[in-house]
């Protein structure tokens, strides 16, 4: 025991922190959100009170992780997910959900998981990376439900986020919390592998608690060069982005793989988020004569709008893009003019699997509402490597997850076979290829990369 010196000590310079804290406006502790309820088994976004943070926080204020968080004593384990719900995002995240749902479900239906010889049931504790009244996913926003996550001794591992933005402000926090996270859609390269110079950023505690089921943009990007190259014959592109992570990292890997391949880059500029006047831009790539425009980003930041104004602007060329824009919100807001675009998804059809076979036949008969999307499954991917990790863990703590989940070696899933290298990066590296037809995205092409090849 302290002696009552030390104990008068540590008061008094609570009692000074706390005074800091109050003349700063900031809150000690996260506000955990809502508890899921009976019907959906996930809880609502929590509505933030403070003014969002710049949309890429600096680097010290994404490692802060002065959270407290007890010990878990329940009998149900949180899942926790982070995906965007809202807005135009909301094409991409629920149907992402909807296959992470659906494992979580179907593992509570055969018992949930056994550690140490108790049973627990799993809840998926959900929350929008979209802040209220937003329309697109939002960094701050994702690193406000990070606090949340961690600050909940129920939640032993995190699955999502949907962009990799979004992932640059979580990761850090995360790490050094010791919660291990699994995306489901995340590309960007930097944030996994060293030799982009980035990792140590995302990696404060030096060890990896990132995973993840898609391969990176550094394998999309020159593939998307390869087949406009060689199977559309285009020889000319004008490039666009939309600045984020994710979009301009894309762009950038298909340029320089374009250009190696004899290509001819005729402009290549970034594109302001909220842009929904395109005309001059257009203009501008029209002069160029291109083959066809390429663009790095999301559907969110309004690129179906570009596709839509394209034609009037002189610029009747195909589209093509990366899987950031292989949603619905492309074919709604395009409409008719999106028809013969193309685009890039980081993973595998899972139609073309026969493993898949069975979750495509359940998530059918499940009630969801919305069609299953390009990452529903990889999303289940997610949700059942997790849940396989937390069965396998030596006990109910963050660190026995992480360290079950680090071992996850040749899992078989709706995926195919899947292994995290040194980075946790998943070594299934495929890359789907689909085509805007009747106002659907149709798959047309797989490729295979690495060593699963």
């Amino acid at each position: 025991m302290k002696s009552s010196k030390y104990g008068f000590l540590i008061v008094a310079l609570m009692l000074v922190f706390s005074l800091v804290l109050s003349a700063c406006g900031a809150e000690p502790t996260a506000t955990p959100a809502p508890e899921p309820t009976a019907t959906t088994g996930m809880a609502a976004a929590e509505t933030p009170t403070e003014a969002m943070a710049a949309e890429t926080p600096t680097e010290a204020a994404m490692a802060e992780t002065a959270i407290p968080v007890g010990e878990f004593t329940g009998d149900t384990i949180k899942i926790a997910v982070d995906l965007p719900v809202s807005g135009g995002d909301a094409s991409d995240g629920i149907p992402t959900r909807n296959g992470m749902e659906l494992a979580i479900r179907q593992a509570n239906e055969k018992g949930g998981v056994t550690i140490g010889g108790k049973t627990y049931k799993l809840d998926m504790y959900f929350l929008d990376d979209v802040p209220p009244g937003g329309t697109t996913h939002d960094p701050a926003q994702g690193a406000k439900n990070a606090d949340s996550f961690i600050a909940d001794p129920a939640v032993m591992i995190m699955l999502g986020p949907f962009n990799s933005n979004v992932a640059r402000a979580m990761m850090p926090k995360l790490n050094t919390a010791g919660l291990c996270q699994i995306s489901p859609s995340n590309t960007n390269e930097k944030l996994t592998k060293p030799e982009f110079g980035e990792t140590q950023t995302y990696r404060p505690s030096g060890k990896v608690t990132y995973y993840r089921v898609v391969t990176t943009d550094d394998i999309q990007g020159p593939a998307a060069a390869d087949y406009a190259y060689d199977k559309l014959g285009f020889k000319k592109v004008y490039i666009l982005d939309d600045t984020e992570a994710y979009g301009k990292g894309l762009a950038d890997n298909f340029e320089k793989r374009f250009k190696e391949r004899g290509g001819e880059i005729l402009g290549h500029e970034g594109v302001a988020k909220g842009t929904t006047d395109y005309s001059s831009i257009l203009t501008k790539a029209a002069a160029t004569t291109p083959d066809f425009v390429f663009y790095g980003g999301t559907s969110s930041n309004n690129i179906p709008l570009a596709r839509q104004q394209m034609a009037a602007n002189g610029l009747d060329v195909p589209l093509m893009g990366g899987d950031g824009i292989v949603d619905g919100e492309f074919i709604k807001v395009a409409g008719e003019a999106g028809a013969g675009s193309y685009g890039t998804v980081a993973a595998v059809n899972v139609k073309t699997l026969e493993e898949a076979k069975q979750f495509i036949e359940d998530y059918e008969a499940a009630g969801f509402k919305e069609e299953m999307g390009a990452y529903s499954g990889p999303g289940y991917e997610t949700a059942s490597i997790a849940i396989d990790a937390i069965s396998r863990a030596s006990s109910v703590s963050r660190a026995a997850v992480c360290e079950a989940l680090a071992n996850t070696k040749d899992f078989k899933g709706v995926l195919g076979t899947t292994s995290f290298d040194e980075n946790g990066d998943t070594t299934n590296k495929v890359i789907s290829f689909y085509e805007v037809k009747d106002g659907k995205w149709e798959f047309i092409d797989q490729l295979t990369f690495g060593e699963n090849k």
